[in-house]
C-alpha cells in the first residue's frame, strides 16, 4: 500500500532537479518572450464544466476527457487544452476590452491517453490566443512569438502549415453534416484516409466525396485552380474558402522570409473540432513529432452565446519541447555563491551577506555548520560556482574566505567590501 502511493498515478510524473529547473526557465523564457510581443496573461480553472469542451473540443479529446460529478452532482472535467476556457473567460471578462486582445497562457491539462514516449496523461501547455483580427498578421503575431521562444531556448524547428476551409467547404457542398464532418477530419488526422473517404461517402447527400480524395493529393501550388474548379460545389463558401487560402499563402510566404522551413500538407487538419482555416504545427528532429500548432478558430465565441469573433492561437507542448532539450543545462542548474558560517557565528550574519548578494543579481543560499567540509561538497554538488566563507576568526577581523568551487583556488577579502560590491569580487 505505502509503495503504491508513492508512485503517482500512471501517466503523470513529479519534476525534480534538472527536469524541474528546465520546467521553469521554459515557463519563465516563454512568458518574458510572450510579455515582449504585447500579450498579456490570462489564468483560468484547472476543472471547469464539460459542456464547455463537448461541442467543439474534437472526437479525440472528447473520448480522453477526465469527467467526474460533484457533490452537486454537475458534470465537470479536467480540462484538455485551454482555448475553449480563454474564449469563455473573454466571453465572461474581457468582451468590452480593445482589440485585437493578445493573451497568453501556461497550464497543466489532463487526458486519458495510453502513455508513451512524449504522450503523457499530465501534461504542460504554453499559449497564445488573439481574438478580434481578422487579419493574417494576427496568425503571425501567435506564430511569430512561439519561433522567438523556440530560437530562444535552442529548439530548431520547422512549420507543417494546411487549411481546413477548404476541407469544410467540400462536405458542406457534399451535404456532410457539421458532426459527421468533425468525424471525417478525425479520421483523415489520425491517417485513418480510406476510412475517413468511407464516412464522407456515407453521409453525403449531394455528390461523389471524390473530390476530398483529390484535395488530399493537391500540393500548394495547384490549391488554388482546385478551388476554383470546384467553385460551384463550394457554392456560398468560395468566397471565403478562397480567402483562407489567400491567408495561407501569405503566412507561409512571411515565415519563409523570416528564414523558417514551411511544409504544406493537405492532410493536416489537426485533432480539435473548433479549426476553420489556417492551420499549423511546429516540428523539431530532435524529436521527430509535433511539439505544438495551433490556427483559425473564427466564431468559436458564438458556440458559447457570444457574438462572431475573428480569432486564432496556438499551444505548445512544453513537456515535448522539455525532452528535445534533454541534457542541456539550463539557467538555475549552476552557478550562484553559496554563504558558509561556522555553527558560531550568527546567522543573522549570513543573511546580512545573502541580502547583498540576492540584490545584485546572484543566486545564494546559506549553510551555517560545525565543519566546512560538508556544506561545501553539498554546494558544489548543487552547481554552486563560489563559496563565501566566515568563520569565528573571521568575524572578528571583519574578513571573508572567497572560494572558487570549480577550481578550489580561494582568497580572503573584506567583508565590508564584498558587501559593498558583490559583483566586483563574485563575478
Amino acid at each position: 500500500m505505502v509503495s503504491d502511493i508513492l508512485n503517482p498515478p500512471r501517466g503523470m510524473r513529479d519534476l525534480t532537479g534538472p527536469e524541474a529547473w528546465l520546467h521553469e526557465y521554459l515557463v519563465n523564457t516563454f512568458k518574458k518572450t510572450a510579455v515582449s510581443t504585447g500579450f498579456e496573461p490570462v489564468v483560468t480553472p484547472t476543472v471547469e464544466y464539460f459542456k464547455l469542451f463537448e461541442a467543439k473540443s474534437g472526437e479525440e479529446v472528447r473520448n480522453s476527457m477526465y469527467v467526474f460529478q460533484d457533490k452537486a452532482g454537475r458534470l465537470l472535467a479536467l480540462r484538455p487544452e485551454v482555448t475553449a476556457s480563454v474564449v469563455r473567460a473573454y466571453l465572461k471578462e474581457l468582451r468590452s476590452e480593445p482589440k485585437p486582445l493578445k493573451l497568453y497562457y501556461v497550464a497543466q491539462c489532463f487526458r486519458y491517453e495510453e502513455p508513451q514516449h512524449a504522450r503523457y496523461r499530465e501534461f504542460w501547455q504554453a499559449g497564445l490566443e488573439v481574438i478580434g483580427d481578422p487579419d493574417v498578421n494576427a496568425d503571425l503575431s501567435a506564430a511569430f512569438t512561439a519561433s522567438v521562444f523556440l530560437d530562444e531556448i535552442g529548439v530548431g524547428h520547422e512549420y507543417v502549415v494546411g487549411s481546413v476551409a477548404v476541407h469544410r467547404g467540400l462536405m458542406k457542398g457534399l451535404g456532410i453534416p457539421e458532426d459527421a464532418q468533425d468525424h471525417v477530419l478525425h479520421l483523415i488526422d489520425k491517417g485513418l484516409v480510406d476510412k475517413a473517404l468511407e464516412e464522407a461517402s456515407k453521409h453525403s447527400s449531394r455528390g461523389d466525396p471524390g473530390l476530398l480524395k483529390e484535395l488530399l493529393n493537391t500540393p500548394l501550388d495547384r490549391l488554388e485552380g482546385f478551388i476554383n474548379d470546384a467553385r460551384e460545389l463550394l457554392g456560398g463558401d468560395y468566397e471565403r474558402v478562397l480567402k483562407e487560402h489567400a491567408r495561407l499563402l501569405e503566412f507561409t510566404d512571411a515565415l519563409r522570409s523570416l528564414g523558417y522551413r514551411v511544409e504544406y500538407s493537405p492532410s493536416l487538419v489537426r485533432g480539435l473540432a473548433y479549426y476553420t482555416g489556417l492551420i499549423f504545427e511546429y516540428k523539431t528532429k530532435a524529436l521527430g513529432v509535433s511539439i505544438g500548432g495551433g490556427g483559425r478558430y473564427d466564431g468559436l465565441t458564438m458556440v458559447y452565446g457570444g457574438v462572431f469573433e475573428h480569432s486564432t492561437g496556438l499551444a505548445l507542448g512544453l513537456d515535448r519541447i522539455a525532452l528535445a532539450l534533454q541534457g542541456v543545462k539550463t539557467p538555475g542548474t549552476g552557478g550562484g555563491v553559496a554563504v558558509i558560517l561556522s555553527s558560531k557565528v550568527p546567522v543573522s550574519e549570513g543573511y546580512r551577506v545573502a541580502g547583498a548578494l540576492v540584490k545584485a543579481g546572484f543566486k545564494t543560499t546559506v549553510y551555517r555548520s560545525p565543519g566546512f567540509s560538508k556544506p561545501l561538497g553539498h554546494a558544489a554538488r548543487k552547481g554552486y560556482a563560489r563559496a563565501v566563507i566566515i568563520g569565528e576568526r573571521e568575524l572578528k577581523e571583519g574578513l571573508a574566505t572567497v572560494k572558487n568551487l570549480e577550481t578550489g583556488a580561494q582568497s580572503i577579502i573584506k567583508l565590508q567590501e564584498l558587501l559593498e560590491n558583490p559583483v566586483k569580487h563574485l563575478a
